[in-house]
């Protein structure tokens, strides 16, 4: 809010420069934004928390800031609030009724009736307040309604009386929601198009203002008015707001009420208008009718305060006295005191204060946060315990990077046009309540279908992708709504003539190699649960027999429908699964001190034969002399298929004669064509 010095300077008798008021002010309560210098006028704005615009937003409140940082008693003299307590006792001759339907959303509303009233320009005083606060000057009546609401933070409307209907000496204003259908032209001369939720204030025919945003463009103030209906209300902050971002609003009005303001303070603000009213807008200025409707009454209430818990969140012994003196300079009125305690009561104008907390912050900032003395914290300290889940998932993600993966995070949902492309079923699927978006309607059965999504919009401008994502996947098990903890990959490379599956397998058995997992089986599958796999190129992962996860490539009808023309391998892993598994005992074995020779053997196989199973039978007929098998070529022409593998072969005992060699490889080759039936090349 934009303040005038001269103003606030008057209210708080502050001696204090506009720069040193602008570093008292930042320190203590607002952080000044800037300043600018008009003629004799400077002008000071300061950001203000939502959670003071009720009673900060104003001259009067600033000014009381002021006195509070400074260590003194704000003290006003407000002779209107006694004018108005006479005016009400008056007999007046007209009758004014206000009828409010909704008590929630208008707390409370007072009217004046004001008649003789002359209509012209603003004195020269009141005129370069308003332009120093950023409000251009209208008429007397609006500069008042201005005025008062930039000095008390309460805001007011006129409306012209003559504009009302009434029936002869009974002026009635109703305060209800917008019928349907219903329409208004506003002061910034367009007409809007109501809703129903909408609060307005109206007379017995029409809507006249949109309650707290702005006033009606034909019940306005003119140069032909005399006589003027004075509104100064409260209503409901949730209400405002709506109706204001409904309709593209933003006024000085509507700033205030959606923060929430005192509804004693619209008491205030009436009685200050009438008494300025009456100075500037001509002598013979007559108060006609008057009414307030406050259905229900705010009353101050008293918060108990334990010294003992100022030390434990300040960290600070500030004593009782002192205490005592701040909140009696915040205006807070301490009822009683002991050694330890302080019993304090709120004035409604305060709506923030509502626990021993709020007060303890206001000590706080007032005492001043510099003031507080640095002290190490005595406390125990604990080693953390570990988080196995957490680490057991950044040591995947060191490995996956490590192996040339880089990590994504997409939103756990997905939209039913993800679960048609990938062949899923819908029902299977968790629907969100209230999605923030079609794209985001349904929780995800699996990560791949994101995963999917991201490789068609890198394929755009990179040849190879490698993505992993670790996250949650969602199941509907019979109603009852379960997740699980899920790692996949992707693989794909547009500039490799090698097949995306083995290299991806490769590379997945890299990751569990790391983590120790060396007894990895892999059996292939030809109807997956999963319909978005390739049927012919997709592997079950095992470990002791129990299921880790899938790898494979995708269904080419799946790829066409993401628009993808390359071959896309994918894993997924079960991190749970994985994370219980008890990993094998690492033992020390020293390298071998004799020599390794390599052979390489080559063989025709059947369609259906397995290369685990390959791999088994020599390691099992070449016993502990097998120290590793690699498969180095693969070669198909018309219906047969070659495999190339290379041996390595050694003893822990000694060195192995040619003859012990050959004796090895005759009985790994013998068992393989007995076995599994294959053609060894010789």
């Amino acid at each position: 809010m934009k303040y005038s010095y001269t103003w606030l300077k008057e209210l708080s008798k502050t001696k204090k420069t506009p720069k040193q008021l602008a570093e008292l002010l930042t320190m203590r309560a607002f952080e000044f934004e800037g300043s600018q210098t008009e003629e004799k006028e400077t002008q000071m704005e300061f950001s203000i928390l939502p959670n003071r615009g009720h009673d900060v937003l104003s001259h009067i409140g600033m000014a009381r800031e002021i006195c509070a940082c400074e260590g003194r008693n704000f003290i006003l003299k407000e002779t209107f609030r006694h004018f108005l307590k006479v005016s009400f006792r008056k007999n007046f001759r007209k009758k004014f009724i206000v009828e409010i339907k909704d008590k929630k959303l208008c707390p409370r509303y007072i009217g004046a009736v004001l008649e003789n009233i002359k209509v012209g320009p603003s004195p020269k005083w009141v005129r370069e307040r308003l332009l120093v606060c950023g409000v251009k000057p209208i008429n007397n009546i609006v500069d008042v309604t201005n005025y008062v609401m930039l000095e008390t933070g309460q805001p007011l409307h006129a409306f012209d009386e003559s504009m009302i209907n009434d029936q002869g000496s009974r002026i009635k204003i109703i305060v209800r929601r917008a019928k349907k259908g219903e329409e208004i032209k506003l002061l910034d001369e367009m007409t809007h198009k109501l809703r129903d939720n909408d609060l307005v204030i109206a007379d017995s025919g029409k809507a006249l203002a949109l309650a707290g945003v702005i006033g009606g463009f034909d019940s306005s103030i003119t140069s032909k008015t005399t006589s003027i209906i004075l509104e100064s209300a409260n209503f409901n902050s949730t209400s405002i707001r709506k109706t204001r971002t409904a309709h593209n609003l933003i006024t000085e009005s509507s700033h205030r009420f959606e923060r929430e303001i005192d509804r004693k303070l619209a008491e205030v603000g009436i009685a200050r208008a009438v008494e300025l009213i009456k100075e500037i807008c001509g002598k013979n200025v007559e108060i006609a009718a008057m009414a307030d409707v406050y259905p229900k009454k705010v009353k101050p209430w008293q918060i108990k305060l334990n010294s003992s818990h100022v030390y434990s969140l300040l960290g600070e012994n500030i004593p009782v006295s002192k205490m005592r003196n701040i909140l009696k300079n915040l205006d807070l009125k301490v009822l009683g005191s002991s050694a330890s305690k302080l019993n304090v009561e709120i004035p409604t104008r305060r709506i923030d204060l509502k626990t021993q907390e709020d007060l303890i912050e206001e000590i706080g900032r007032i005492y001043g946060y510099e003031n507080i003395k640095e002290q190490v914290p005595v406390v125990e300290v604990k080693t953390l315990p570990q988080n196995t889940k957490r680490n057991f998932e950044n040591k995947l993600r060191d490995i996956l990077i490590g192996l040339g993966f880089s990590e994504v995070m997409n939103y756990a949902f997905y939209s039913k046009e993800d679960i048609e492309k990938c062949n899923l079923r819908i029902e299977d699927h968790i629907e969100v309540a209230n999605p923030l978006s079609l794209d985001q309607q349904f929780l995800r059965r699996n990560l791949i279908s994101n995963l999917l999504k991201n490789v068609k919009l890198n394929l755009k401008n990179l040849p190879k992708v490698q993505i992993f994502e670790i996250g949650k996947k969602f199941r509907n098990n019979k109603g009852r709504f379960l997740e699980y903890d899920h790692l996949a990959g992707v693989f794909v490379d547009s500039l490799s003539k090698n097949t995306p599956f083995f290299e991806l397998k490769g590379k997945v058995e890299a990751l569990l190699r790391n983590f120790g997992y060396q007894n990895v089986k892999y059996e292939a599958l030809t109807n997956s649960e999963m319909k978005f796999w390739h049927q012919n190129r997709t592997a079950r992962m095992l470990i002791d027999n129990q299921e880790i996860g899938k790898v494979g490539e995708i269904n080419p009808q799946i790829l066409e429908n993401y628009g993808i023309k390359k071959r896309v391998a994918v894993f997924g892993i079960k991190i749970s699964v994985l994370l219980e598994m008890k990993l094998p005992e690492k033992h020390y074995k020293p390298i071998s001190k004799f020599p390794i020779v390599e052979r390489d053997i080559s063989m025709f196989v059947g369609k259906n034969t397995k290369y685990a199973d390959i791999v088994s039978n020599i390691r099992k007929n070449g016993s502990s002399l097998v120290k590793n098998v690699n498969l180095f070529d693969v070669f198909k022409n018309e219906g047969e298929k070659s495999l190339a593998l290379r041996l390595k072969i050694g003893s822990e005992a000694k060195t192995l004669t040619s003859a012990e060699i050959d004796t090895a490889m005759k009985k790994i080759t013998s068992a393989l064509e007995k076995n599994l039936r294959v053609r060894v090349r010789k």
